[in-house]
């Protein structure tokens, strides 16, 4: 799968893109019939923010996977425009599935992923894989164009509030909402996003679910620290940033630091 230059110069520019590009009809059943299994095999957990569904070994959300999903995340398709974005080295460290279930499909407030993220340099990916249709009325991801140019992570504050799937919120005088990208897509479409980006969704109130599959990849010139990631755990336990596994799915390591045994 190759991305044309304006795509390219696209997500470089906007700090997203959604492609050409749709998965097979026979891909995006597979993915459907499986996020079902992991729902009925983890009915204990809130599908909201379901972290991990490539792992076979429960990490401290409890999530039990399935090895299908990192299948899914390492789709030939998908790594080869991945690879065009950011560098042919790549390493996989985090998939999730954001279940937006109809009805009480919470917001996600306006913020960026790489506030937390013990990654240095800071740069990764996002993969956002769409397993149902996104419409204005069910709770489209929405972007901040541009916003990712500065190379920062801007100020945050912690906001309690059980309608909200996290608690880490951009202060607002860092974007402009009234200039946000509504990201809505088909069943099978996809987009990419840069880590800087301010994004965040409304919720889901209507009678139609908006799942979908989130994975994480940074260039092979990064330093996933584990070390780091236990340090900066507080408040994230769920979200195990100290033990997460690292899966190199293309090229090399170029740091020769990451560790690739912890969490296996």
């Amino acid at each position: 799968m190759k991305l044309t230059e304006a795509e390219i110069a696209r997500y470089h520019e906007q700090g997203y893109l959604v492609p050409s590009y749709r998965l097979p009809s026979d891909a995006l059943g597979s993915m459907r019939e499986a996020y079902a299994r992991l729902l009925a095999d983890n009915a204990d957990i809130a599908s909201d923010i379901m972290l991990g569904p490539h792992l076979e070994k429960p990490g401290a959300q409890g999530v039990e996977g399935s090895r299908v999903w990192l299948e899914f995340a390492t789709q030939p398709a998908l790594l080869d425009m991945v690879a065009q974005l950011v560098g042919n080295d790549l390493v996989l460290w985090g998939t999730t599935i954001f279940g937006k279930p109809a009805g009480c499909g919470k917001a996600t407030p306006w913020h960026q992923d790489g506030d937390y993220y013990p990654i240095r340099p800071l740069e990764t990916i996002s993969i956002w894989v769409a397993l149902d249709d996104v419409t204005p009325e069910n709770g489209p991801m929405r972007f901040i164009p541009g916003s990712h140019k500065a190379r920062k992570i801007f100020s945050h504050h912690w906001e309690e509030n059980e309608n909200l799937s996290i608690n880490k919120v951009c202060d607002s005088e860092h974007y402009d909402e009234s200039t946000a990208y509504d990201l809505l897509l088909k069943a099978g479409e996809v987009s990419f996003h840069d880590v800087y980006m301010i994004h965040g969704s409304k919720a889901n109130n209507t009678d139609r679910r908006r799942a979908a599959f989130v994975v994480r990849i940074m260039p092979g010139h990064c330093h996933y620290d584990h070390e780091l990631g236990q340090q900066m755990a507080e408040p994230h336990q769920a979200h195990d940033y100290g033990r997460r596994p690292l899966f190199l799915i293309r090229g090399c390591d170029t740091t020769g630091k990451n560790n690739f045994s912890i969490g296996h």
